[in-house]
């Protein structure tokens, strides 16, 4: 890079050399007279220590912290370019780590296919959400740390799995602040980054503890962790209600639960649900079994439209849908919301055998339900039958 020579003037020398040098970012060299015009000595400016470029900085925040490291090496850089000409510099540090670029390389070729239901969705996933990525951070983030958790689900060399779960946590909880800002300003401009983000959240929200406690031996509650999830998404409902009419000129137009096909329940599935049906207008006051009843509604359509499209959203919408008052009582550990939930980790363990990040997870829930959830009435026995024969315990 070559400065635009200034007129020749006279600098007024100080103690750390010519204070028009200093303001001009250039190097005064007390070694030899002060010059008429410092900057035809091309040298490096001492008091920013940094080559003199025009282009702005853009910077990704990295996943640990790398304060030191970068300060050895700007001081690196510093020392090298004292002994250059500023003409001869030609590049700058990059603005990505170099495990940013991996994840993002992984999740364009690989993980994006985690979250299409069939090839219509592909394209979408792997170009449309990236692009939508460069514009809001929470996206980005969510984006890296889907990737860094696929990589770790999938590693077979556990410190190399440690770390990439590390690196997961770390950009999960980058994007809860900003995700949290959009869901309360929603607008054309940012829905789609908004739905998208919802359900990385969900995928990341149900594997991650579940694979770092596996990892770790740490105690481990798949009950809990639902719930958890169940309150992260509290406020995504608000994505569909208010951008439905957005949405329906967007990328997500064919992701509307609501106007997905349904298929045929077989008749296992068709007499469990009704099972539930009966059972809580044994039991159920009228406010707690109206929103029991409204979740296993919800939950007959979720098996209805799965039975139609084996798409994650015919049942992670249930998640989404779910009314306050039932996740009330699933947080107070009430019996029957939680036999609910095990009908519902019947999906998640189907789900399962088509996506790396839920396999398992549906039979885990199921068998610590079984454990919660203790009676001797022989309808509740038989309330309890099917989920178990379904996920084979």
């Amino acid at each position: 890079m070559v400065l635009n020579m200034p007129p020749r003037r006279s600098h007024k020398k100080s103690r750390n050399g010519c204070d028009q040098c200093k303001e001009r970012r250039v190097k005064c060299d007390e070694k030899h007279p002060i010059c008429s015009n410092c900057t035809s000595r091309e040298l490096i400016c001492t008091y920013l220590k940094i080559p003199i470029v025009s282009a702005p900085r853009r910077t990704v925040h990295a996943v640990t912290d790398r304060s030191q490291d970068y300060h050895h090496r700007r001081q690196s850089q510093s020392k090298h370019h004292d002994k250059q000409p500023i003409s001869s510099v030609k590049s700058v540090e990059p603005s990505f780590v170099l495990r940013d670029l991996e994840l993002m390389h992984k999740f364009s070729t690989e993980t994006f296919q985690c979250l299409c239901g069939d090839q219509s969705d592909m394209g979408d996933w792997q170009v449309l959400i990236p692009q939508q990525a460069s514009k809001h951070t929470f996206l980005l983030h969510g984006i890296l740390a889907l990737a860094a958790l696929h990589i770790a689900a999938t590693a077979t060399e556990r410190t190399i799995v440690l770390s990439y779960l590390d690196t997961a946590l770390q950009y999960h909880n980058m994007s809860f602040a900003p995700f949290r800002q959009a869901l309360d300003a929603l607008t054309p401009l940012n829905c789609d980054a908004v739905f998208a983000q919802s359900a990385i959240i969900t995928v990341i929200g149900i594997a991650l503890p579940r694979l770092n406690a596996q990892h770790r031996g740490e105690c481990f509650s798949m009950i809990e962790n639902m719930i958890t999830v169940f309150e992260l998404l509290q406020g995504s409902t608000k994505v569909s209600r208010i951008s439905r009419p957005w949405l329906k000129a967007s990328m997500f137009s064919k992701y509307d639960f609501w106007l997905m096909e349904t298929g045929d329940l077989d008749s296992e599935k068709t007499v469990a649900i009704k099972k539930l049906s009966r059972l809580n207008t044994c039991i159920a006051n009228a406010e707690q079994g109206g929103a029991n009843r409204e979740a296993i509604d919800l939950l007959q359509s979720c098996f209805a439209k799965f039975a139609r499209s084996s798409h994650p959203v015919a049942i992670l919408a249930w998640l989404v849908y779910v009314k306050k008052d039932f996740i009330d009582g699933l947080r107070m550990h009430q019996p029957f919301p939680l036999l609910i939930l095990m009908h519902w980790g019947v999906l998640l363990n189907d789900l399962g055998s088509h996506f790396w990040w839920a396999k398992g997870c549906g039979r885990d829930l199921v068998i610590e339900l079984l454990a919660e959830i203790i009676s001797e009435d022989p309808v509740w026995e038989q309330a309890l039958e099917w989920p178990r024969k379904m996920v084979g315990v």
